[in-house]
């Protein structure tokens, strides 16, 4: 029931997103300005700010390799799932992000924190900082190289290094390393401009969707559904039953990795010349199921 409650009002500013636009109360270029703001400045002060709050507590080389070796082995099957399926460029890009880049902020630590109380949310905060950075460096190569845009290994780091979400996650990162303190005026004054990054990224999905385009991507969204919430979390139990893992100590990472896709998929597939269709297709898809994959994944990790 409390996974339901997280889940709900995600769809709720979704279809309030939907409404305004589909009434006319929000334009193409509002949705398009509104986008590109909160890819700029509210989401990476989102990630920052989640960081430096973060307890910095030492996360083992096993507890890494459960988040991600089995992201790897899920962007190697979706890339032949791609293949068969005859995705290209934009369409590849988008594809292949959705089927690996998690909510693991709004969703994955709400979860946590659910589930396992404090100790858990302070278990789980660092990993949170390596799968943002993990997944976003990934995610901006894949759909940089996908769209053509950056052609040369060069040209692709540098597209990866200055993506506002990489610098976030790296700025706070490196000030939660070297214990740095911000002082409190700055820190609240971020912390307002980050509160925005959510709402407006939901509204941003809402109004840049309709049903006639959800059905146009089923398939796609469908197969990367699959992938994100049932074969990625899964191969995290596999990784953890043969490296010997306790389950317990692994659920804060298997959450996360269980988590819908991200509401970022969206944005950067909008920046990065992605298939912005499949990424809010896949988005709503996986948000939708995931109460029920959820709850089947931890009544399943609870029995071992």
């Amino acid at each position: 029931m409390e996974i339901l409650k997280t889940i709900s009002p995600i769809f709720v500013i979704i279809a309030f997103g939907y409404f305004l636009k589909n009434r006319k109360l929000l334009s193409d270029g509002f949705i398009s300005e509104a986008n590109r703001f909160v890819y700029l400045f509210p989401l990476p002060f989102l990630i920052f700010t989640g960081i430096v709050r973060a307890d910095a507590r030492d996360i083992g080389w096993l507890s890494v390799l459960s988040i991600t070796l089995p992201t790897l082995a899920v962007i190697g099957i979706a890339l032949v799932a791609a293949a068969v399926g005859g995705y290209r460029t934009a369409k590849l890009g988008s594809f292949v992000q959705s089927t690996f880049h998690g909510n693991v902020t709004y969703v994955g630590l709400a979860v946590i924190f659910y589930l396992l109380g404090e100790k858990g949310l302070e278990r789980g905060s660092l990993l949170v900082g390596i799968l943002i950075l993990f997944n976003n460096a990934l995610a901006v190569l894949i759909l940089s190289l996908a769209s053509g845009k950056h052609r040369s290994l060069v040209r692709t780091a540098i597209s990866i290094i200055t993506t506002p979400v990489i610098i976030a996650t790296f700025a706070g990162m490196v000030l939660v390393l070297f214990q740095v303190r911000i002082p409190s005026v700055l820190m609240k004054s971020i912390g307002i401009v980050a509160n925005i990054a959510l709402p407006m990224a939901l509204i941003i999905i809402g109004g840049s969707i309709s049903l006639s385009t959800l059905t146009k991507t089923l398939r796609p969204a469908i197969i990367a559904a699959l992938l994100k919430v049932i074969v990625l979390p899964g191969l995290a139990v596999l990784l953890c039953h043969v490296l010997s893992i306790d389950f317990r100590a692994a659920l804060p990472a298997i959450i996360l990795l269980a988590t819908p896709t991200a509401i970022t998929t969206y944005i950067m597939a909008r920046e990065l010349g992605g298939d912005t269709l499949i990424a809010s297709g896949t988005i709503t898809l996986t948000t939708l199921v995931s109460p029920v994959t959820y709850l089947l994944w931890i009544w399943m990790l609870e029995t071992f």
